[in-house]
């Protein structure tokens, strides 16, 4: 490198540095500025950078969980800017002192916390983030729910001749969490987990674009709606987040919102006016249907072959309009997705669309979020998220076919698909 280079590249640095000191607002060019500094970053490393990269990772998750077990992220966020002692952590969390010294060194070392001076330690934006509750739940959760998996995944694909996943009941997870059942009934019995689970999902989309925003709901799905027509069926819909994003976007829409869950799942719904909630597994006939069956018959609740009858009818009504499934596809294989749709294929009338909000890869150049979902659906589901061309294939084999589609996220192309039958 010649003088001439080695002055450009220290005012370059100089300017990197001041950037991360004053980033700038705009979340777009950010993200082009994040991934650049990642290409920057990798195509500079040196072969030991390299591999302890990779070989230290999973350090990040493990300690960021025990930093949030010890609260300190919140201790150190909730001191208004100022830094704490090591002391002051060491009254507050009650643990060793030698011992959190070297946690707090890591920490530091990852930028997840600020080391104003020795032994003295303070917030940055990474620290607020972890501080947010609903936010350290996903770290609460892919260490608990994923980590596991993951680690298990190699001796798996091995012992099978490396066959891409496709049975829920017998995957990395079962190795993993050394059970016989499927992810979605253990997660039920470990309250603790499931609870972690539904607050990441809450949390983890806070602030971004949401489907609401690239669809045209009432010019799509209003026309001529009346106040008894099933308007949104948000079919497996977790706590009610979407059906609360629905009502506070458009808080006078007539017709029916409407909640379907597992009766495991429907005490910790959000409370959300004008909400309806049924009880109703997904690999079951769809109640909410054009053509109504006998109003007497029991709902059976399949978990996986187990049978559990439901005290109380299930009543049932016009199709809906809206039969919505936000991040269920990606959870199974093509075969289980079929299934699904076609339970709600039988209930649908001509004016009913199945909306599906899922990510589409790209068939080139996945970005590294959207790959690192994918091997974890592989991990933890025998699961995929799906590209265009599998999207349409899957529809095509279920006997739909691609009306619509919105993109509404730009790395990660979270898409809501419009299907009708063909």
């Amino acid at each position: 490198m010649d003088s001439t280079s080695g002055v450009e590249y220290s005012r370059l640095i100089t300017q990197l540095r001041a950037l991360a000191k004053n980033p700038p607002r705009d979340d777009a060019l950010c993200q082009k500025l994040y991934d650049a500094a990642q290409s920057l970053a990798v195509a500079v490393e040196t072969p030991g950078d390299t591999v302890q990269r990779i070989a230290y990772s999973p350090l990040q998750l493990i300690t960021a969980r025990i930093a949030g077990d010890l609260s300190l992220f919140q201790l150190l966020a909730e001191n208004a800017g100022q830094p704490l002692t090591l002391q002051q952590l060491t009254e507050k969390t009650k643990a060793d002192q030698v011992l959190l010294r070297r946690i707090l060194q890591y920490l530091v070392s990852m930028e997840m916390i600020k080391q104003a001076a020795e032994d003295q330690y303070s917030a940055n934006n990474i620290t607020n983030t972890l501080a947010y509750p609903g936010l350290m739940a996903g770290i609460y959760h892919n260490s608990d729910s994923h980590a596991p998996s993951y680690q298990a995944l190699p001796k798996f694909l091995a012992s099978t001749g490396y066959e891409n996943p496709s049975n829920v009941a017998n995957c990395a997870f079962q190795i993993g969490h050394n059970t016989d059942k499927p992810p979605f009934v253990w997660v039920i019995e470990h309250p603790e987990y499931f609870h972690n689970f539904n607050v990441w999902m809450s949390a983890s989309r806070e602030g971004q674009k949401t489907w609401l925003d690239v669809v045209p709901f009432e010019k799509e799905f209003c026309q001529d709606l009346k106040p008894d027509t099933p308007l949104f069926v948000d079919v497996g819909g977790g706590i009610g987040q979407q059906c609360l994003a629905l009502k506070t976007r458009f808080p006078n829409l007539p017709g029916r919102i409407i909640l379907q869950e597992m009766p495991q799942t429907l005490p910790q719904v959000l409370p959300v006016d004008g909400m309806e909630k049924m009880a109703h597994d997904f690999w079951t006939l769809e109640p909410v249907q054009g053509k109504s069956p006998s109003k007497n018959r029991p709902n059976l609740i399949h978990l996986f072959g187990m049978c559990e009858r439901m005290t109380k009818p299930v009543s049932f009504h016009a199709g809906a309009r809206v039969y919505y499934l936000r991040n269920i596809m990606h959870d199974y294989p093509d075969e289980k997705c079929i299934i699904i749709l076609q339970q709600i294929m039988k209930a649908m009338n001509s004016s009913s669309v199945i909306a599906i909000d899922d990510m589409i890869l790209p068939n080139c150049g996945a970005s590294w979020r959207a790959a690192a979902l994918d091997m974890t659906m592989m991990a933890s589901m025998a699961a995929m998220e799906r590209t265009e061309k599998q999207w349409l294939a899957l529809l095509d084999a279920a006997g739909l076919k691609m009306k619509k589609r919105y993109t509404y996220t730009e790395e990660l192309q979270d898409s809501v698909i419009l299907a009708v039958p063909k």
